[in-house]
């Protein structure tokens, strides 16, 4: 799975968004943790999937 990641300077600046994958979202949220990063995180839905379509009433 990956995620879209951006980030936030001290003054609420929104910083470019980054995708990353599982494990560098894992190292970004021990980062963020220990200094106090404000993150905003949005998962990606998967390319290989379709996507899910609506079924009709019976």
């Amino acid at each position: 799975m990956r995620f879209t990641i951006t980030s936030y300077d001290d003054h609420g600046t929104p910083t470019a968004p980054q995708t990353v994958d599982l494990t560098s979202l894992k190292t970004l949220l021990a980062e963020a943790a220990t200094t106090g990063r404000r993150l905003h995180i949005r998962p990606q839905p998967r390319e290989d999937r379709p996507s899910a379509t609506v079924q009709e009433p019976r």
